[in-house]
């Protein structure tokens, strides 16, 4: 990639990379907030197509508030790259991003062999849109219309016009970021109202989880090729057919992760394997007070084809996390 795209990618880049990663726990972890009284899921579900394999949110105001991201901010080493971005973009991350919603799409593609085509990233906050617009025409980019939607996009040499990044308007104060072909995929989903809502397997799961400021929900064969496990190891997993997870982030973290199993038998095996690893973790957990605590919360439950585990990482585990990153800081001085 050239140098030119990679400054272009910045504004994407960042977005996702700060925004989803603002909860390391948002791919992992899940949660909704209300569309409206009668639907599930938050407003930008309405730009999700309705092939979507999985979606995640992350309420991004709500993480970077809360004690758990006040904690990681003081052990943050100053960033010239962040200062240098917000000059250039007017975009302050932290400040200017309230939510992000992530969506994965086979469509003609396979997931996994092109995952970079079939994702879309919608963010929502405050953006300069002539600013960022002037940013990426001055570095090679180009911007048209799209369905009324200002879409900016970088190609390559060599590479097609759905392989290049864009960048679309989609709303005043809704971004989305990924491919050229994924993003007008976004766009075509708000303007025909064919979008994941005709989704009734993913939108029941949506609609069970309960408030909390990260989710996800999808297929798990699409999140297990998506982590690109061995082989071997996909071969020993339950035959799982869908996920939910939900979770809240503030001084701690509080979550549910669910499994639903093709057939019972299969759920049952899944049960099984989470003891096995339970009984190992709580002999692992020792004396360190933390991590005891967050082993002792892990609860087990699920009957006939649904798996469900909770758990909660309280304070003390964070606690001991930044005493231990305090100390590699100072034997590191």
């Amino acid at each position: 990639m050239s140098k030119k795209t990679r400054y272009f990618l910045l504004v994407s880049g960042a977005i996702l990379i700060v925004g989803l990663g603002t909860g390391l726990v948002a791919s992992y972890l899940g949660l909704p907030v209300s569309l409206s009284s009668q639907a599930a899921g938050p407003a930008e579900l309405q730009y999700v197509p309705p092939d979507a394999a999985v979606v995640a949110y992350a309420n991004v105001r709500d993480v970077m508030n809360s004690e758990f991201r006040r904690r990681f901010r003081e052990l943050e080493p100053p960033s010239t790259d962040r200062d240098q971005f917000e000059q250039k973009t007017g975009l302050d991350i932290e400040r200017d991003i309230d939510s992000v919603v992530a969506a994965f799409m086979p469509g003609t593609d396979d997931l996994s062999a092109r995952p970079e085509r079939s994702a879309v990233v919608l963010a929502r906050g405050r953006f300069e849109a002539a600013r960022l617009e002037a940013l990426a025409l001055e570095h090679g980019g180009t911007a048209e219309d799209y369905k009324g939607k200002r879409l900016l996009t970088r190609l390559d040499s060599g590479k097609t016009d759905a392989d290049g990044m864009a960048v679309g308007f989609i709303e005043a104060d809704l971004v989305g970021l990924g491919s050229a072909e994924a993003v007008k995929r976004a766009i075509d989903a708000g303007a025909d109202h064919r979008n994941v809502a005709s989704n009734n397997d993913l939108m029941r799961l949506v609609a069970e989880l309960d408030n909390s400021n990260v989710w996800a929900v999808g297929r798990f064969d699409a999140l297990a090729r998506q982590a690109r496990l061995p082989s071997e190891v996909q071969a020993q997993l339950p035959t799982v057919t869908w996920f939910s997870a939900a979770g809240h982030v503030n001084g701690g973290v509080n979550g549910v992760f669910k499994a639903e199993a093709r057939d019972e038998a299969a759920a049952q095996n899944l049960r099984d394997v989470v003891r096995g690893f339970l009984a190992m973790a709580r002999l692992q957990a020792g004396s360190r007070p933390g991590m005891q605590q967050m082993v002792d919360s892990l609860q087990l439950t699920g009957e006939g084809t649904t798996v469900a585990l909770a758990f909660s990482i309280p304070s003390e585990f964070f606690d001991a996390l930044e005493a231990m990153a305090k100390q590699r800081q100072g034997n590191g001085r």
